[in-house]
């Protein structure tokens, strides 16, 4: 059959979606998205459709990868292959595609997440240049704070401008975050704020709710605002993505006061030096 490979364009978040859930259904973590979820998530993590690309077996899309341009760095947000045509090279041909045109679009370095138990998807990464920098953690928590921190502050708890959020937590030290929790990544999350000395961003899906960040004003730390924070969103689950880096020792000691397991899995956060 004949190979083609091309660019992505608008048009294809149909299909795109449908190959993405294809490629991710056996993933030791299932992802399906809807072609409006996608294209959210390539909005908000600014993916760039014209310097990414797909492989076309007999017309047919069978294997792609997601190439996000912010400023001088670059990152590949997503990579898959239809399971019926995977160990025949497509994913290779896809991400290097798709490097070159993030570096022909002024990318430096380059950044990716791949699971740390996916060891052929980080072999290949390692083949283009990527190094693992660190790990990144998720959690879920199975009862979050009840009702004795929800009457503390919790009716104060109000929705609030995704770009003021961000600005506080970034003014209260938020930095040196991996894409999906860059500051500009966080601009497209729902926010809420705690009288302006808490900021909570994430999703809520009915009574659970992803956090995405949680950020306290440190002239107000230590007093259990976060908790009430999180208390006041009356959420029956919540979990935190795979996102959160090894090293944010603080954060992850406030997730694991409140009673939240570390997930299975994690993932390596992977850059490729900026090619000379």
């Amino acid at each position: 059959m004949s190979l083609a490979l091309r660019p992505l364009r608008s048009g294809d978040v149909g299909w795109l979606a449908e190959l993405h859930n294809s490629a991710f259904a056996a993933y030791p973590v299932p992802a399906s998205l809807t072609a409006a979820e996608l294209r959210s998530y390539l909005d908000a993590t600014d993916v760039r459709l014209d310097l990414s690309y797909a492989a076309f077996l007999a017309d047919e899309p069978v294997s792609f990868c997601l190439g996000a341009v912010r400023g001088g760095r670059g990152s590949i947000r997503g990579e898959g292959t239809e399971p019926s045509h995977r160990r025949r090279g497509l994913g290779a041909q896809v991400l290097e595609r798709t490097l070159a045109g993030l570096t022909a679009a002024g990318a430096g370095p380059v950044t990716l997440e791949a699971l740390t138990v996916n060891v052929p998807a980080i072999r290949l990464y390692e083949r283009y240049g990527f190094e693992r920098r660190r790990r990144l953690l998720g959690f879920s928590l199975a009862q979050p704070p009840g009702r004795g921190w929800r009457s503390l502050l919790g009716s104060r708890l109000q929705p609030l401008p995704s770009q003021l959020a961000v600005e506080l937590a970034v003014a209260w030290g938020w930095d040196d975050a991996p894409w999906q929790l860059d500051p500009e990544s966080l601009l497209h999350v729902p926010a809420w704020s705690l009288d302006r000395r808490v900021v909570v961003l994430g999703h809520r899906r009915r009574d659970r709710f992803w956090l995405y960040a949680v950020a306290t004003d440190p002239a107000h730390r230590g007093r259990g605002l976060a908790r009430s924070a999180l208390a006041a969103l009356g959420v029956a689950w919540l979990g935190v993505p795979a996102l959160v880096p090894e090293e944010w020792g603080e954060g992850i000691a406030f997730l694991r006061a409140l009673g939240a397991e570390q997930d299975a899995h994690a993932q390596f956060e992977m850059v490729r030096p900026a090619i000379l």
